[in-house]
Order: C-alpha cells, then structure tokens, then sequence
C-alpha cells in the first residue's frame, strides 16, 4: 500500500467519525463559503483543561476529518497547549517550517491535501474555530 492510499483511508475513517451534535447558542460558528464548511463549538473547562468540546459540523471529507483530529488533539489541553497546536498545525499546512509533528498526531496526514489551497481552507477551519473558542474572538460568528 502506497503512503499516499494510507492517508486517504485515514482521512476517510476520521471524516465518518466527526462529531454533528445539537448546539444551542455556539460560542463560535464559522463557514468556509467557497466550499460550504460548516463548524459551531461550544466547551466546557474544568481546572484550566479543555474537558469537552461540542461540535456541529457539517462540510467535505476534509473538513470532517480535520475537525475529528483537532477534538481529538484539544480534548484535556490547556488553552496554551492548544494555541500552540493551532499554530504547528497552520505552520505544517502552508510553510512546513520548523514545527512539532508528533503533536499534531494523525493530522499530519492531511498535509497530503495542502498543494491545493482550496483545501488548506478545509483544514483549517475547525483549527481556527477551537483557536477563536480558547481566546474568546467571537468577531467570526
């Protein structure tokens, strides 16, 4: 099996698991227009960690799998590990620069789509989403 056939499966498997819950009142709604993304996100803290994170999402492959990867990396983070998640994972999608891959885990796998920015906009939406949620930008509702 080719690398590049392991992170479509990957991406596959995690866009099924994306979470679309009900969400009275998002703290943060975002909509990537060009592609009809769709993200709202509501948390819950508990002793400065990131304990829950509620999410509706609705949008393409990519997204749904971004979005699984990122509940996954900022569930129990505090809001500095998670800004800088944030951050290595916008570096590792546009630049490829100086950045901690083993944090992002599995998402590195979606840099398999960051030639086409069209879809780096996929990737990042729900990134930017937990980012404005931990600092409190609602200018994007």
């Amino acid at each position: 099996m080719e690398l590049r056939d392991l992170y479509q499966r990957i991406i596959l498997e995690n866009a099924k698991k994306c979470p679309n819950e009900q969400i009275q009142n998002p703290s943060v709604h975002l909509h990537n227009p060009t592609c009809g993304d769709d993200i709202s996100i509501n948390c819950q803290y508990e002793n400065s960690l990131l304990k829950e994170i509620n999410i509706n999402a609705d949008g393409c492959i990519i997204f749904k799998a971004a979005t699984t990867f990122m509940k996954e990396l900022c569930i129990n983070k505090s809001k500095a590990e998670i800004e800088e998640i944030v951050l290595n994972f916008s570096e590792f999608m546009t630049n490829d620069k100086d950045i901690n891959k083993e944090l992002l885990g599995d998402a590195v796998v979606l840099q398999s789509v960051s030639h086409l920015p069209m879809r780096i906009k996929c990737a990042m939406l729900p990134f930017k989403a937990i980012y404005q949620l931990v600092n409190g930008d609602d200018n994007n509702r």
